[in-house]
Parts: structure tokens; C-alpha cells; sequence
């Protein structure tokens, strides 16, 4: 997902059977998104542990996400999450784990790339995405520079082979 659908999600999205339902994504439209089962179960609990605690009382419309922080003079501020939350906690982490430049769409990415190199199929990919033209999903299909270096070294171990 993209920055500003997380920092969009509202209770009403959540299914705990599913996933995420009528997401708002780019384009003004809507996608149904399917999440592994842990995640739901996690996702499930933050929300009737945490949510329902700071909201009071929770409804459809309540934010799933949220941002707190403090203000001198005012005390503990509790918001809901911004697409430019996330950045600044990507940024935050990212320099934490010694990848400083690590963006949210880097995420995003990441997923898609491990989604292509187990499955190598473009079109689950696209639809993973939310992709409309498999055109924009071939990006993730190039070959990878950690391929090419396997490939390398898997005919120089048969070509030894030959030789000796």
C-alpha cells in the first residue's frame, strides 16, 4: 500500500477474515486487499486493545492509525496518522536498522520484488500492486544484479568442472 491509503484506513476497512476492504487507493478508487492471517490477527488486536481504548466509543469512520506526541504547555497530543507520519517513521527506523535513505515506497517495493522472486509471475504482482497496465508492473521482472552474479557463478563452477 502507499503511504496515504495506511495513514487512510479506517475501522470500517478492517476484516478480520479477509484482510482490508474498500481501501482507498490511488486514483480515487477502492481495493479489497488480502493479509496473511498473523497480520490480520495482530491487526485485530491493536484495534480492540488500543484503538477502542483511546476512542471511546469506537465507530466505522475512527482511524485504525495513530500518531502521539508531546507538546510543552499542552501535554500528550494523540492524532491521527498522516501520510507524512509514516515517512518521518520510515526515516526514523530506516536510520536505526543503517538505511538512512529508506523511503515508504521502499517498502512497497521490497514486497513486490520478494512477491516476483518466489512466485515469477508479472500479473499476480500487477494485481498485488493494484496495478491497471502490466506495463508500469515490469519494472519488477528486470534482472537483479545479485541474479546475474549467481548466474555468473554457477557456469564458472561447471565450466571448472569441464576443465579439471
Amino acid at each position: 500500500m502507499r503511504r496515504e491509503s495506511v495513514a487512510g484506513l479506517r475501522v470500517r476497512n478492517f476484516s478480520p477474515d479477509w484482510g482490508l476492504r474498500g481501501v482507498p487507493v490511488k486514483g480515487g478508487k477502492t481495493r479489497d486487499i488480502p493479509l496473511p492471517t498473523v497480520v490480520r490477527q495482530y491487526l485485530g488486536q491493536y484495534i480492540d486493545n488500543i484503538v477502542a481504548k483511546e476512542n471511546d466509543p469506537l465507530t466505522a469512520d475512527t482511524p485504525i492509525f495513530w500518531s502521539t506526541y508531546g507538546r510543552r504547555h499542552v501535554g500528550t497530543i494523540w492524532r491521527p496518522m498522516t501520510g507524512k507520519n509514516i515517512w518521518r517513521l520510515c526515516k526514523v527506523y530506516g536510520r536505526l536498522i543503517g538505511y538512512p535513505m529508506l523511503k515508504p515506497h521502499d517498502l512497497r517495493h521490497g514486497v513486490a520484488m520478494e512477491v516476483y522472486s518466489e512466485h515469477h509471475d508479472l500479473e499476480q504482482v500487477r494485481a498485488l500492486l493494484g496495478h491497471t497496465r502490466i506495463e508500469t508492473t515490469q519494472v519488477y521482472a528486470q534482472i537483479q544484479p545479485h541474479q546475474l552474479k549467481a548466474a555468473v557463478n554457477f557456469y564458472e563452477s561447471k565450466a571448472l568442472e569441464v576443465l579439471s
